[in-house]
């Protein structure tokens, strides 16, 4: 199975692409092919349309699509700003909308310096995940304190944390081969 983790805070000194080395890891110690899509070095443009309607899009635009195209499931990384996604997620999922996501499972990922562990960011991008008719995942990985739980290599620190991790893989990867299958 391949699973793409797409990394989307875009922020100098970002602390949530942690999360998405933390997960690249163990999925890659499971034996599956994961690819991370790191927003920071896809550099979208902000939004003013779609991919597939573009008349000469740049060929690295198109082909990341193929890439996500043939992906079997997707994690969503995000910080909590605000209360809110990462403004580089809701783009990205703008900019190649429904078809790399149709119908596929997405699990969600979000983190925060706080102690709540982006948990609002965590149900807002569930709500994002069904209008782009993907399968959001019931069960989320929210990280608190994630400046302190999870080290710059994405090697986590705390034995809680890693529960959470092991616990939120063993649910997701069991929900996108069933829907795989």
């Amino acid at each position: 199975m391949k699973i793409s983790i797409i990394s989307s805070s875009t922020r100098k000194g970002r602390i949530s692409h942690r999360i998405a080395l933390a997960l690249k890891s163990a999925l890659a110690e499971r034996g599956l092919e994961v690819q991370l899509v790191d927003l920071l070095e896809v550099k979208l443009a902000p939004f003013e349309e779609r991919l597939a309607r573009i008349e000469n899009p740049e060929p690295r635009f198109v082909e990341l699509e193929k890439q996500l195209n043939s992906t079997d499931a997707f994690i969503f990384v995000s910080p909590e700003y605000n209360g809110a996604i990462a403004s580089g997620l809701k783009n990205f999922i703008d900019f190649y909308a429904k078809g790399p996501f149709m119908h596929k499972a997405i699990g969600v990922a979000t983190g925060s310096t706080g102690s709540m562990g982006g948990i609002r960011a965590a149900y807002q991008l569930q709500q994002n995940i069904l209008t782009i008719h993907g399968f959001p995942h019931p069960q989320m990985l929210t990280v608190a304190k994630m400046d302190q739980t999870i080290a710059e290599d994405g090697t986590i620190v705390d034995e809680r944390t890693a529960a959470s991790f092991d616990k939120f893989l063993e649910l997701f990867l069991a929900f996108a081969t069933k829907l795989r299958s």
